[in-house]
């Protein structure tokens, strides 16, 4: 008894020596979203300062009027998206077309492999019958038929 009760007061004074208390659950939900965003936009006022000094040049509204004036010079019809675009349209089309009608003939299959099936399977139910038949008509003659 005193060797567990010295084992069990160990473990105790282990637990309060390594028990530290947390100290982010003294922080509630909101604050810790605080404190995240806050970073985050710090770290983006840091990047743009040092963008800043790297380009100070450097125009946004430049590069979109230049942009838009290169549109306005190449005026006429771009035939190369537009064929790419149609046979895209067709391919995909198709592929769709040919699947709706791949599940219809799949199922007129099925019908017809069933119907097949059955008539098959009656027909030599009705083979049978006849064979027994014929079997003991010839047995009521006195014929004696191998049977297999």
């Amino acid at each position: 008894a005193n060797f567990i009760y010295t084992n069990s007061c160990r473990n105790i004074l282990q637990r309060k020596l390594l028990f530290k208390p947390p100290t982010m659950r003294s922080l509630n939900l909101s604050t810790l979203l605080f404190l995240i965003i806050s970073f985050l936009f710090g770290i983006k006022a840091q990047q743009q300062h040092y963008y800043e000094e790297e380009n100070p040049n450097d125009d946004l509204y430049q590069n979109y009027a230049d942009r838009e004036k290169m549109k306005e010079v190449q005026v006429g019809t771009p035939w190369g998206k537009l064929a790419a675009t149609g046979a895209l349209g067709w391919f995909m089309g198709g592929k769709f077309h040919s699947s709706k009608l791949q599940k219809k003939l799949n199922a007129k299959h099925k019908e017809e492999t069933k119907a097949l099936y059955t008539t098959y399977y009656s027909d030599v139910y009705g083979l049978k019958e006849t064979n027994a038949q014929l079997v003991a008509a010839l047995e009521q003659m006195g014929v004696t038929v191998k049977t297999q």
